[in-house]
Formats: structure tokens, sequence, C-alpha cells
């Protein structure tokens, strides 16, 4: 999966990149950028997409995105102002810690939010939060923006400090992703499925002859819709489960492939959804449910 992120601002693309697994993630070089007066985060993550597709055209997926730094003792600034408070990284940081010089309350959150276009210009949203407060200096050398003065709620460290694994699972926009990718997933089904059985097996059958992943969980799973008895280990016993398939074709000329692993009765259960090409090419995947439990 290929998108363009309509920003200038490299440090997002390449982290986008990674919390989107099988996209590549471009960054819009381009003039003429809308000036940022939308109330909400959505509103203007919003207007850069649509000011991408004004200047690729029809044809790509686009993705906006808006986010911020909200402190609870400036009334929730620099909040959607965040990106023209003061210039990126130092003079931003020294210039929230001048205002929250001998400020005792120090809460506050990063809020993200994406809106995806795809080439049939339907709309698809996610939005991440991610809690904490302001440390009283910087601390660590990763990340970027306001990163060296906020610590995550459970945390002691900057989320610089904690660094750039921790942030692919944990940021606001990481979680703003994951949301996106679940709002992509319902999108796609909501365009309406079509195709036969004899096409469903066809496709199922390229998908676990694909990958790694696709060939080591199509060692247990059906290769049809369909469930069948499988063996897993909780918590150190070995467990009887279920292992259920099923597919859904969509138009045009994708799929959503579910497997779900049950076990305990049905009182767990872990699943994979994978948004596939029909050829079985994997462009991304969601995980849910109890941990994934060994074989």
């Amino acid at each position: 999966m290929r998108a363009i992120l309509c920003s200038r601002n490299a440090h997002k693309a390449r982290e986008l990149e990674r919390l989107l697994p099988g996209w590549t993630i471009e960054p819009l070089d381009a003039d003429g950028w809308p000036a940022e007066t939308g109330a909400t985060y959505a509103d203007n993550a919003r207007a850069k997409a649509r000011f991408g597709r004004e200047v690729v055209g029809a044809g790509h997926w686009l993705i906006g995105e808006d986010s911020g730094l909200e402190v609870e003792a400036l009334g929730g600034r620099p909040g959607i102002e965040s990106a023209r408070y003061a210039p990126e990284g130092a003079p931003a940081i020294a210039k929230l810690l001048g205002e929250l010089d001998g400020v005792r309350d120090r809460a506050a959150r990063y809020v993200s939010e994406l809106v995806c276009l795809t080439p049939e210009d339907e709309e698809a949203r996610g939005s991440g939060v991610l809690t904490g407060h302001i440390a009283e200096e910087p601390r660590g050398s990763e990340g970027f923006g306001y990163d060296p003065i906020f610590v995550p709620e459970r945390e002691e460290r900057t989320v610089a400090e904690l660094g750039n694994a921790w942030k692919e699972g944990n940021s606001h926009r990481a979680r703003a992703a994951r949301a996106l990718l679940a709002a992509l997933g319902v999108a796609i089904l909501l365009a309406g499925c079509g195709g036969t059985d004899r096409t469903s097996k066809r496709v199922l059958r390229a998908f676990f002859a694909g990958g790694p992943v696709a060939r080591t969980l199509g060692r247990r799973f059906p290769h049809k819709p369909g469930t069948l008895p499988c063996t897993i280990h909780d918590q150190g016993k070995l467990v009887q489960a279920t292992c259920a398939t099923d597919i859904s074709l969509v138009k045009p000329a994708r799929a959503v492939v579910t497997l779900t692993e049950a076990w305990n009765h049905g009182a767990k259960a872990h699943t994979w959804f994978f948004f596939i090409r029909r050829d079985g090419t994997v462009q991304s995947v969601i995980q849910e449910g109890s941990p994934a439990p060994p074989a």
C-alpha cells in the first residue's frame, strides 16, 4: 500500500510508515498549503488531505494528520496551535517550560487525528490520545517535537528517553494509526461484498501460500471458510481450541481474511484481520483480543 502524507514533516511520514504495516508513506512536496484554521484536529487533518487531492489528483491514497499537546494548566494550550506555538524543537520546549515555571499541576496529553481519503475519495478517520505530564527539563534524544519533556502516564521516563520502539506501540499517533486501520477495514467491508465460493477458495490459497506469517498460520487454520480443532499453549498448559477462517471479498479486487483462535470454552479469543489483495498480497493487519497463544 502506498500513500501520501499531506504534510511537509518528514519525521511524521517516517513514524507513520512504521505504524502502518505494509504501507509506504511519502510526504507531500507542495507549495500553497492552506492555513490551519479548523476548530478541531479532524478539521485540519481533513483540510490537509483535501489539499493533497487538489495537488495530486484522483487515484491516490491520501492521509492528513493534525496533532497537538494540550496542557491542563494552560487551559489546553498549545493544542491545535502546537505547530505554530514556536519553532519545533528546542524553542517550543523552552517556551512551554517557561510558561510552566513554578506550576505544580503539569498534567498534559498528546492528541493525534488521522483522516484518510481512499482512491475512490471515501473518508476514514482514526483518533489517538496519550496522557501524561510535562517534565521539569528535557531528557532523552529520540523522537521529536515535545517528546523530550512529555512523560506518559505510568512511566518515569520521557518519550524521548523511552525511544522510537516504545512510540511505535504506545504513542498517540500509534493509537490513531490502529484506529485508522480498523476504520479502513469497516469502510472496505461497507463498500460491498461480492464473488463466489470458488473465488474465495482461490484467494485463500494465494493468501496461505504467501509470506512466512500466513504460511505459519496456515498450518493450523483451515484453507477455506470454516473451523478446525487445534491445540495451543495457555499459561504453560496444553489446551484444546478452535481455529476459524473467514473471508470477505470486497470491491475492487480486495479481500479481508479473518482468522480467530478461541479457547477456554470461548471465553478467550484472538483474531487477526488481514487486509489483502485478491492475489494474496497482504496490505495491512490488525490484531484484537487476548494475546495470541503459541501453537
